[in-house]
């Protein structure tokens, strides 16, 4: 037997994202900030600890990148 809901639930509303996911992508600035701050400081510190700096501060910004592509797959609006 089959049941068929035939009560009536009136219009359906779609829901609203919140208004924060139409702003620009803010993720990646964390990023390059700690990357700015990383190569600031490796100037004013020893060689040894300005090469660890370097690296971080290239860690960081390649972190930043890659930070656009995270979870844009294109179809995070649809649902099933």
């Amino acid at each position: 037997m089959l049941l068929i809901d035939t009560r009536d639930h009136g219009p359906e509303r779609p829901r609203r994202e919140p208004l924060v996911l139409d702003i620009i992508e803010l993720r990646p600035w964390r990023w390059y900030a700690a990357t700015l701050v990383c190569m600031v400081v490796s100037g004013y510190v020893t060689a040894w600890l300005s090469a660890l700096l370097v690296l971080t501060g290239l860690c960081t910004f390649f972190q930043g990148i890659t930070s656009y592509y995270k979870g844009n797959d294109g179809l995070s609006k649809f649902r099933q």
